[in-house]
């Protein structure tokens, strides 16, 4: 079903409640990088109302929400990284993890055509020199050997675990963007994990900011 009007002026916080909440992350948010964001919440939004990119109920909380989230992965990724951010969707987390850390190259992965086309139109339009997009299925390209392989809302552990490992170098890691309660999951998964020859390195629990929402990484790694 399609949104019932632009969103209204007001849903995104102002720069300076952006910028604290982004020092709570450990990181400095510049007021381009600012700009930068409310363009791509206000192109989501836009094309949100054509394709499903996110829950409506989600449309006011973009920046607030889902950019603060996406980005409060950015400490777990080394300076000069590759990203691979499989299976983005509307570009969450990989372009404001781009726009946040502009020393790392993202790749987006995303297989819908829909999807990539408002991908596209986001790059071109705020622009993101270093996002690209492949339209294409994860396991249908080569290995791409990413430093970070990034997966948020990416589908079941197992379809995510095949797909992100063959994107991983042997040396790199996975970053999953889950909850508290992935214990049991994690647990369950234990032979899938060592077929990929993958172990919990570590994880992280936060508090987003603004949003209040319970953020649990954890990374895999060999």
């Amino acid at each position: 079903m399609l949104a019932s009007g632009p969103a209204r002026p007001d849903t995104d916080p102002d720069f300076p409640t952006l910028h604290a909440a982004c020092r709570q992350l450990d990181f400095e948010l510049t007021r381009p990088q600012y700009d930068s964001l409310v363009r791509y919440a206000q192109l989501l939004r836009d094309w949100n109302r054509r394709v499903n990119l996110v829950s409506r109920r989600d449309t006011a909380r973009i920046l607030a929400y889902h950019v603060l989230d996406s980005m409060a992965a950015q400490s777990l990724v080394p300076p000069g990284a590759t990203v691979v951010d499989v299976g983005t969707g509307g570009g969450l987390p990989g372009i404001p993890l781009a726009l946040a850390r502009p020393d790392v190259k993202v790749v987006l992965i995303e297989s819908s055509r829909k999807k990539s086309a408002f991908l596209a139109a986001a790059l071109s339009a705020i622009p993101v020199a270093n996002a690209r997009l492949l339209n294409e299925r994860a396991e249908s390209l080569p290995a791409l050997a990413g430093d970070v392989v990034v997966c948020r809302l990416a589908g079941s552990l197992p379809e995510v675990l095949r797909n992100a490992a063959r994107h991983r170098r042997p040396s790199g890691t996975i970053v999953l963007y889950k909850t508290r309660g992935s214990d049991t999951e994690l647990a369950a998964s234990r032979r899938l994990l060592a077929r990929w020859g993958l172990r919990v390195a570590s994880q992280k629990d936060i508090l987003l900011p603004l949003s209040g929402v319970p953020r649990r990484f954890v990374v895999l790694g060999s």
